[in-house]
């Protein structure tokens, strides 16, 4: 298993993925989470990790929410578009995005339904915001849940 693991990840970012689209680095870490839907205002907690891998070209992430879900994204930068293509991985499903920097914000599009989006709203060195959204006809976001995280250690 240790093969598998040191031949996965990647002490950090490739230097031939430009700095300018390097929208997730500052992820890179631990963090504990409350991840809140919008029908059910109460927190479940858990943890996010995410570390560099495939040679620093790509994030994968671990997501755990206790009796709730585990999943599993792999970020992947493509230089033919200057955008990441993301796979979210749990039981029963994989969805398929497209991620781009708008301001501060990191929005990541479903690829097959553009009115879905999971946004990154801020990142700072110790908490990060992330909100799943469906953006209605008029153009107004609706937050399905959200994610306040703050890093461990």
């Amino acid at each position: 298993m240790q093969d598998f693991i040191k031949a996965l990840t990647s002490e950090g970012k490739n230097t031939a993925l430009p700095e300018e689209f390097n929208y997730f680095g500052k992820l890179i870490g631990s963090w504990q989470i409350d991840y809140i839907e919008s029908s059910d205002p109460r927190p479940i907690k858990g943890e996010w990790h995410f570390s560099w891998v495939l040679e620093g070209m790509a994030i994968q992430d671990v997501i755990i929410l206790p009796d709730y879900e585990y999943g599993t994204s792999l970020r992947i930068f493509n230089p033919d578009t200057h955008a990441w293509d993301v796979a979210y991985g749990y039981t029963g499903k994989i969805i398929r995005l497209e991620a781009r920097k708008q301001g501060e914000m990191i929005i990541l599009t479903y690829t097959n339904d553009e009115s879905r989006k999971w946004v990154f709203v801020k990142i700072d060195q110790n908490t990060f915001h992330w909100q799943n959204v469906t953006v209605k006809d008029n153009g107004e976001w609706h937050i399905n849940a959200e994610i306040h995280a703050k890093r461990m250690g």
